[in-house]
């Protein structure tokens, strides 16, 4: 049983992070009930994905990974076209983190978003170069202490909240759906996962259910809690920027809860970097066979860390945009290769609606 909660606690801990912070961005203009609506909707999805992708790693001959399900989707090429899709989704994701994270850290130290981005990638290349395992201490202290400053955020926000402003809405922009998508976006970990409980099919549902509904129902908080105190004023002039979101929700707060607003913004966007920056670094070195020497490292490092960072030097206020992107390679992983797997061994229903969500991903993401 310590398993199964270890690994929905994975699950979960995947999910909420930095994408957290871009929900009430995307979709001001949706308003509280359709977002809501959006996001059970979303969750339910990615729940059903996931248990078709477990289902498809449990009849794997050897040990679960993506490699593996990728050859037996797409051939030969599906090892080419995962690594692909795994470089997409790595890449749009630190983009995403290294923008967010410079437009934080250039609000609070009055620094240029160049210097903020150069900052906060030499911060996290630093420590990704050191070890996996000081990143791994470093992540659960900063994680431990992120879900306590949301859980003050929340507490001390929701005496702001107006049932007029939760009322607002209803607008359907498309952009909306590729983020709220990449919300729930831990199917990378799956194969993992299931390694991890010996391909026990009950256990692997209930830790993917359980740790699906607990960022949902913080999800569902949070945008009570963010779209119910600012006015819908407020919230388009944020223009999708996240200094000016953060900014919004501090202009009427004192003490403790402005610092503890600005402390879960900078530490969602940490952990989440984090995450992210040393499964790009593994997956680097072990796709161009880089060595464990600090000639290895450095070289993976400048691999991991430059693309990103000149996305956020030349495209400044790049985190919502770069989300978006990484939807397109998340649904690829996540909806795409088991809906071929499914269609493969006659699963028709099952793999129709992954194949129409991952269309409406595309197209929301090509058009918005």
């Amino acid at each position: 049983m310590n398993k199964t909660l270890g690994s929905a606690l994975i699950v979960a801990g995947t999910t909420i992070g930095a994408g957290m912070l871009a929900l009430p961005l995307a979709t001001a203009k949706l308003g509280f009930a359709l977002s809501s609506l959006l996001l059970v909707v979303f969750a339910l999805l990615a729940v059903k994905a996931a248990w078709m992708m477990i289902d498809h790693c449990i009849a794997l001959a050897g040990p679960a990974s993506l490699d593996a399900l990728g050859r037996k989707a797409f051939g030969p090429m599906g090892r080419v076209l995962v690594a692909l899709a795994m470089g997409m989704l790595y890449y749009a994701l630190m983009a995403a983190y290294v923008s967010g994270s410079a437009s934080l850290i250039g609000a609070s130290l009055d620094f240029g978003q160049g210097l903020a981005a150069l900052l906060a990638s030499l911060v996290v290349g630093l420590l990704v170069m050191f070890s996996t395992q000081v990143v791994d201490i470093s992540n659960r202290l900063l994680f431990s202490l992120k879900m306590v400053a949301l859980a003050l955020v929340i507490a001390g926000l929701m005496p702001s909240i107006d049932g007029a402003s939760l009322s607002q809405g209803g607008v359907m922009p498309l952009a909306a759906l590729p983020i709220i998508y990449t919300a729930f976006g831990y199917h990378g970990s799956l194969p993992t996962l299931v390694n991890y409980l010996e391909k026990d099919r009950q256990k692997l549902r209930l830790a993917i259910t359980w740790g699906t509904l607990l960022p949902l129902a913080l999800y569902l908080v949070w945008q009570a809690v963010v779209l119910g105190s600012l006015t819908p004023e407020a919230l388009a002039a944020t223009d999708g920027k996240l200094e000016v979101l953060i900014g919004a929700l501090t202009h009427q707060q004192q003490g403790w809860l402005s610092q503890c607003i600005h402390l879960f913004a900078d530490l969602a966007l940490a952990t989440s970097f984090l995450g992210v920056a040393v499964g790009m670094f593994d997956f680097l070195a072990a796709l161009f066979n880089r060595q464990s020497s600090l000639a290895g490292r450095s070289q993976t490092a400048l691999l991991t860390f430059i693309p990103p960072l000149a996305v956020a030097l030349f495209y400044p206020n790049a985190f919502i945009s770069a989300l978006g992107f990484a939807a397109l390679a998340l649904a690829f992983m996540a909806l795409v290769l088991p809906a071929v797997m499914s269609l493969q061994q006659k699963r028709h229903p099952e793999g129709a609606l992954l194949l129409v969500a991952a269309a409406l991903v595309f197209v929301a993401q090509l058009a918005g």
